[in-house]
């Protein structure tokens, strides 16, 4: 029979990287991508005196070849590394080790290319009319491709479910920035939020959101993956409180990380979805992931007490209150027009993203109580302690 739990073995006793191995790997990587970037800036601005931002400049080729080290240093660090420090991955199914390296790897490949054109963007404002000659622009080349690739091996060996939050959080974030900026329609937000990713709030903004969104969706895939793992530690552990055992259908009532996962890659689905079908392409199918993703959440907060029994009482009530505070954005919105469409929207994604937050960090905190080993012994085990000492 089928079970999430022969998925996720307690594997102990396999091999494991250590620390010092990843540091030295990652200082590695950082040293032949930043020869790759040398190589690419001598050739590209060779008889050029290129500035720090726009066409053919030092901060476009940084962004290209940082992409390429961080996309490479990330897909070595999750093959080599990251399955050998966290052994249940090779135990997935092929897939779903596709589906959350390419989050892995996509995200790390995103945020080098806009921290870069950001970077350089503001370097450019700073130091306006400057322009590098071919060394000069070379080395800033060098130096930014093997900062990429240093940074993404040594995340990626080291993920785990709580810091792939903090960076989804963050790429999104970040992401919907950058495309607020680039937006063309300077009214954008009179709409929906949606219409960022229209060809009408201009072409940076639409490639901008969108791939924010598709990329999102499959480092929620990713983070899901980690996330079942502690659940089904945690699922592992459970026993019924003793108050309760009395009553059967408390001793009915049992983790279901499945459920959780399914729940979690619906929502990726949907934002993924949401990504690839604009709502200027296709209204009906763009509101059909809206409301596939809607629905996904809402079971979920309904049903933590259900699925996730052991869970603190505060954290349940958590769980209620945001669904509260998501029908009072709705009143304000349709009721007492305190904001548009986009202010509602705002909202409910901050709910959601800070429930998600204090959903993974009470996750971690309740496996690594479980994992800590025991330091207080029984009467029974002390006395034996003495009398084998004496």
């Amino acid at each position: 029979m089928y079970s999430v739990h022969s998925q996720y073995p307690d594997v102990t006793l396999s091999k494991r990287v250590s620390e010092l191995d990843i540091e030295r790997r990652a200082l590695w990587a950082g040293l032949f991508c930043s020869l790759f970037g040398l190589v690419v800036g001598l050739i590209i601005f060779a008889g050029e005196r290129p500035p720090l931002f726009g066409d053919l400049s030092v901060g476009v080729v940084s962004a290209v070849c940082g992409a390429v080290s961080a996309g490479t240093s990330s897909a070595y660090a999750f093959r080599s590394m990251l399955r050998a420090r966290e052994p249940w991955l090779k135990k997935i199914p092929k897939w779903r080790q596709i589906v959350t390296a390419l989050g892995l790897v996509l995200v790390h490949v995103a945020s080098s290319v806009m921290i870069l054109l950001v970077v350089f963007h503001l370097f450019q404002q700073a130091f306006y009319g400057l322009h590098l000659d071919v060394l000069a622009g070379a080395l800033a080349v060098s130096v930014a491709t093997g900062i990429s690739a240093y940074l993404s091996l040594e995340a990626t060996a080291r993920i785990n479910a709580e810091s792939l939050s903090v960076v989804l959080g963050i790429f999104m974030s970040a992401g919907v920035l950058i495309s607020m900026l680039l937006a063309e329609d300077q009214g954008w937000w009179q709409s929906m939020f949606s219409s960022l990713g229209t060809t009408q709030a201009g072409m940076g903004s639409f490639w901008t959101f969108n791939l924010t969104l598709v990329i999102s969706g499959l480092v929620l895939a990713a983070f899901t993956e980690f996330l079942t793992r502690d659940l089904v530690r945690l699922a592992q552990s459970y026993r019924c409180r003793p108050a309760l055992e009395r009553y059967r259908i408390a001793r009915m009532v049992r983790p279901r990380p499945r459920l959780v996962r399914w729940c979690l890659l619906i929502v990726s689905v949907g934002i993924i979805g949401i990504g690839l079908v604009p709502f200027d392409l296709s209204m009906e199918v763009h509101s059909a992931f809206v409301q596939l993703v809607s629905a996904a959440m809402i079971f979920l907060l309904l049903g933590t007490i259900v699925l996730l029994p052991g869970y603190p009482a505060v954290f349940h009530m958590l769980s209620y209150a945001a669904i509260g505070t998501i029908w009072a954005a709705f009143q304000l919105w349709t009721e007492w027009s305190y904001y548009n469409l986009t202010g509602f929207e705002l909202s409910v994604v901050a709910i959601m993203f800070s429930w998600i937050s204090v959903f993974i960090r009470t996750t971690s905190a309740m496996t690594q109580d479980r994992s800590e080993p025991r330091t207080t012994h029984s009467p029974s085990e002390v006395a034996k302690a003495k009398k084998s000492a004496a």
